[in-house]
């Protein structure tokens, strides 16, 4: 989307410390990976992984820690991975951004409200752990992933999300006073039936907006702010090139990106997120499937790839992190690496390095 330099200057200086953004009109994103590598206890992978971050110049690798919906302390092996993983990190000179993994809807009709004493030990989990990482030099966290899919948080809960949202946002800002978080990380769009709601609705929804972003109540509650550092998308689309939008703006696939950006930015002129949210928006989930019936063969996902990627740097976004640096050996319901099992690479691993 074509922007007034002076005006991206301004904004860009002013978030200069989320994630080391660059303020130039035409910077790139942040390259990023996700990959259960560094988490692994086989030395040789993590290095692997990290020696491939460092050769790609990726700066952001997004990691996701598992709750059990019991405990409200990080398990002291998760947090041990993590922490090793940062080390690691460091001489690859890449920073985490830690996230977490929830089911809090699985099984839940639409509709039905998650328990208070659930919410609120997924709060204290996630200040906890906060205050186990909060030595090392990170690039953030996330307060919730997906909440418009049905399997992490119930479906017609969207104002009860928001609450959550913002109570694990000042937990870990207690806990970790100098963090970054950010927040949205929704699924792009709705899949199999009613299990998610296309995110510009849910969101517009959360925050008592209508499709024209005016308020929908007067009510105190209604002039709720969902809080956050930056903002977060998933902007999978397995069956139309990153280029081509679709008519449904409320789907926030990478076609619909510059649609996407502006719905965010009016949610910020409508009061409902911070000015410095809506100007610092990551792509924390983008991928192409190597196997399965959505499966994007090699050489088309490879185009696609430098495709939306070009499409992220015009539209100001912030990090672009690919999911799976390796696919998943053996059987796996997602597999989508840069790279086979066995680290042979495909062609989209070449252009994922040549990105800038």
């Amino acid at each position: 989307m074509p922007r007034n330099t002076s005006r991206f200057v301004a904004a860009g200086l002013a978030s200069l410390s989320l994630l080391a953004v660059p303020a130039a009109a035409d910077a790139a994103p942040t390259k990023g990976l996700q990959d259960n590598a560094i988490l692994s206890d086989d030395a040789d992978l993590r290095a692997s992984f990290f020696k491939d971050a460092k050769a790609s110049k990726a700066r952001t690798v997004r990691v996701l820690v598992n709750w059990d919906e019991k405990t409200t302390q990080a398990p002291a092996d998760q947090i041990a991975r993590i922490r090793r993983a940062a080390e690691e990190g460091r001489a690859a000179r890449v920073k985490l951004l830690v996230g977490s993994y929830v089911t809090m809807g699985r099984g839940k009709r639409a509709g039905a409200k998650v328990s208070s004493s659930l919410q609120s030990k997924y709060v204290l989990f996630m200040g906890d752990v906060a205050t186990q990482l909060k030595d090392l030099s990170l690039a953030g966290y996330l307060t919730f992933n997906e909440p418009n899919y049905k399997t992490a948080w119930p479906t017609r809960q969207e104002r009860a999300w928001v609450k959550l949202s913002n109570r694990v946002y000042k937990q870990i800002k207690k806990n970790d006073r100098g963090a970054k978080v950010l927040v949205g990380e929704a699924a792009p769009n709705t899949r199999s039936g009613d299990a998610s709601t296309n995110p510009g609705a849910f969101f517009r929804k959360a925050l008592y907006l209508d499709s024209s972003f005016r308020p929908t109540s007067r009510s105190k509650a209604a002039r709720t702010k969902l809080l956050g550092d930056g903002f977060t998308l998933h902007t999978y689309d397995f069956s139309r090139s990153p280029t081509k939008a679709t008519s449904a703006t409320d789907q926030w696939t990478h076609g619909n990106l510059r649609t996407t950006v502006r719905q965010i930015k009016a949610l910020a002129r409508a009061g409902r997120l911070s000015s410095t949210a809506a100007r610092n928006i990551h792509i924390t989930e983008f991928a192409y499937r190597t196997e399965g019936r959505f499966k994007t063969p090699t050489s088309r996902a490879a185009s696609y790839l430098k495709s939306a990627f070009s499409l992220a740097k015009r539209n100001g976004i912030k990090t672009f992190i690919w999911y799976q640096l390796r696919d998943p050996k053996g059987r796996s319901d997602w597999k989508s690496g840069l790279k086979t099992s066995d680290g042979t690479s495909r062609r989209t691993w070449t252009i994922f390095r040549r990105l800038k």
